[in-house]
């Protein structure tokens, strides 16, 4: 049995911490046992709890409290202490590390065989400087792999470290025929003739939601005449900071009867039923989840062209620049008037989403945990598991 440490900062709903979840959920628990030490607790810990593996939670405060203190950085200087006594005592075999770089050094303290990390999107490529104590670091995309190649003297790593596991999401979960349409599309408060736009993330000043409010303010005022009935924006997720920036901006367009803001919810699918199009306008991204689960769900794909949506969306997006709402608006309009248009687009989407299956994913990580517990040192050549 290889006792496998999943180490991180916080718990809290996010693509890292999902698709941290889901490895632990899915991983063969004949040869494998995972074990989950973070930092901070979460909205996710509950399902985490509910895999029955054991968790230690180092601190009291709340990953999605973004407040930082020096009573913080004393929980932090405690919590990497005892990590390391509790993985000596938990006899880890090998470390899985999300963007926590005190878990490098608990466990190399701590005399773990083998250290994995785990990057997910641009914005984490540099959280851990010093990247030599790895056996293996997994990005989620070959976009992200190649700015770590670009800068791999800088981060002290080698090509023969880095391995491309794309993220993978439950098909079966994420299947509109499962979900009555009417009843989703009535869930979120809109007509069946209206055309609803949705967008599910963080609302954080990276998502780059200012520029899907003004592209759907230019959509009514360049192509509906000003007619505001029959357009609807739903933005999903937990405030990142954003929240009252963006209610005060579409108070100030006269937006408010188009957009909604919606919490987060694990009712994903059936969100995802209710809208039209997914939009993704973020300055950076790795591979989200909520874009593959979009597109399983049959919707269009409109994005801006960073981290690995080129690599995922592969010819059936409409891409968007990060500073143009006009470019975004006048997308929503083609795709709102050519009913073809959107049927090619809904009908790939469906087709290209089957390649990112969960359980394909995760034996992708259990490769590796395999691998690297035969050969915790040897240098091989990099891998892209597709």
């Amino acid at each position: 049995m290889i006792r496998v440490a999943f180490i991180c900062d916080g718990f809290e709903l996010g693509g890292q911490e999902l698709g941290c979840l889901a490895v632990m959920r899915r991983i063969d628990r004949g040869r494998f046992s995972p074990h989950l030490y973070t930092f901070r607790p979460g909205s996710l810990i509950a399902e985490a709890a509910a895999l029955g593996i054991p968790i230690m939670i180092g601190h009291d405060k709340p990953a999605a409290d973004r407040s930082w203190t020096r009573y913080d950085d004393e929980a932090r200087e405690q919590f990497r202490a005892r990590l390391i006594e509790r993985l000596r005592g938990d006899r880890i075999d090998a470390c899985m590390v999300y963007a926590w770089p005190d878990g490098i050094e608990a466990a190399q303290q701590a005399g773990v065989r083998a250290i994995i990390e785990r990057v997910d999107g641009m914005s984490l490529i540099t959280r851990i400087e010093d990247k030599s104590a790895c056996a293996r670091i997994i990005c989620e995309a070959n976009a992200v792999r190649d700015v770590i190649l670009a800068q791999r003297a800088l981060l002290n790593c080698r090509a023969e470290q880095i391995v491309v596991i794309r993220n993978g999401i439950d098909l079966g979960r994420f299947d509109p025929t499962k979900y009555d349409r009417k009843t989703c599309r009535t869930a979120i408060g809109f007509e069946e003739r209206d055309f609803v736009i949705g967008a599910i993330c963080r609302i954080a000043p990276e998502k780059n939601l200012e520029l899907l409010i003004h592209a759907v303010e230019f959509l009514i005022r360049r192509y509906r005449n000003g007619e505001r009935e029959g357009i609807g924006l739903v933005i999903a997720g937990p405030d990142g900071g954003s929240l009252g920036h963006l209610e005060a901006l579409v108070a100030e367009l006269d937006l408010v009867r188009c957009v909604k803001f919606l919490r987060a919810t694990t009712a994903v699918p059936e969100l995802l039923r209710g809208f039209d199009v997914f939009a993704l306008t973020s300055f950076y991204e790795g591979t989200p989840f909520a874009v593959l689960e979009a597109m399983a769900m049959g919707l269009p794909i409109v994005a801006t062209p960073v981290g690995g949506l080129p690599e995922i969306i592969d010819g059936n997006g409409c891409f968007i620049p990060v500073l143009h709402p006009e470019v975004a608006g006048g997308v929503f309009a083609r795709i709102l008037s050519d009913v073809g248009l959107y049927q090619q687009l809904s009908t790939t989407s469906g087709k290209l989403a089957q390649a990112y299956d969960v359980d394909r994913m995760v034996r992708g990580y259990e490769s590796q945990l395999d691998h690297v517990m035969r050969f915790p040192v040897e240098d091989v050549p990099g891998l892209i598991q597709h």
